[in-house]
């Protein structure tokens, strides 16, 4: 089973159910436990889904009873509106550091027509090649490779980006709130974040508006420290963030 097939059946599978195991979708869909986690991962981060201790419950979708497939491709084109707009703000020949995530995933195209070319140093073993194939100069940090993610992580690879500054960095969330900040499921992926805004001199924070009032297990950092970089806020959201960081919406001039 192709992967947008399989992660059709699992939206569906969670949706009739609204919460089930791991072990469950595993026995379900018949693919390992790691790949029902990476599946999951991409999902979470999409808003489709919520992770939650044992297995993953369903999330209603904010804009409507939307079917799977409509829900799914309405978040990738809201994430390519939201990385062609962070493209905006690169003038050409940065030195810049990519985080893993597949919104962010997104802003790659969008870096191949930059002149001078930027320099790209990356934790994820899927952008890296993605920039590679695009011939764009690309660094990726070392240290250990989270499978459901491709994300490397851990003390070597903080190490790696302690030595290092960039001249604009682009990180992805699970989570934004004014009282917890920046979050994410996972310590060691929050450490990386960390280590990378405070070595930029800017720092965007790539985010649909479902992440906005949610906070995730590992805080990263306050929102002061980034620029966040979104799509079709609403009003309340809009006012509650703008108050506490600077804001980018993708569809309006705010």
């Amino acid at each position: 089973m192709i992967v947008a097939e399989r992660k059709k059946q699992i939206l569906k599978i969670i949706q009739k159910n609204q919460f089930i195991s791991l072990q469950e979708l595993k026995k379900v869909t018949k693919t390992s436990l790691s790949t029902v986690r990476r599946d999951l991962d991409i999902l979470a981060a999409d808003g489709l889904v919520r992770r939650v201790h044992g297995g993953v419950e369903w999330i209603e979708p904010s804009r409507g009873s939307l079917p799977v497939s409509e829900r799914l491709s309405l978040y990738q084109a809201t994430k390519q509106k939201i990385a062609q707009r962070a493209a905006q703000q690169l003038q050409g020949g940065e030195i810049i550091f990519l985080d893993a995530g597949t919104t962010t995933g997104e802003l790659i195209p969008y870096l191949a027509d930059k002149k001078p070319a930027v320099t790209v140093v990356t934790n994820s073993v899927h952008h890296a090649a993605q920039l590679s194939g695009l011939m764009i100069p690309v660094m990726i940090i070392g240290g250990q490779v989270k499978q459901t993610t491709d994300a490397v992580i851990g003390a070597a690879a903080v190490n790696q980006i302690n030595h290092m500054v960039f001249n604009v960095s682009f990180v992805g969330a699970d989570g934004l709130s004014v009282e917890f900040g920046l979050t994410t499921p996972d310590l060691e992926e929050a450490a990386i974040k960390k280590a990378v805004v405070e070595r930029s001199q800017v720092s965007y924070v790539l985010a649909d508006n479902s992440k906005i009032g949610t906070a995730a297990f590992a805080k990263a950092v306050d929102l002061e420290r980034v620029v966040l970089v979104t799509s079709s806020l609403t009003n309340q959201q809009w006012q509650v963030l703008s108050q506490a960081m600077t804001v980018i919406d993708a569809e309006e001039n705010k």
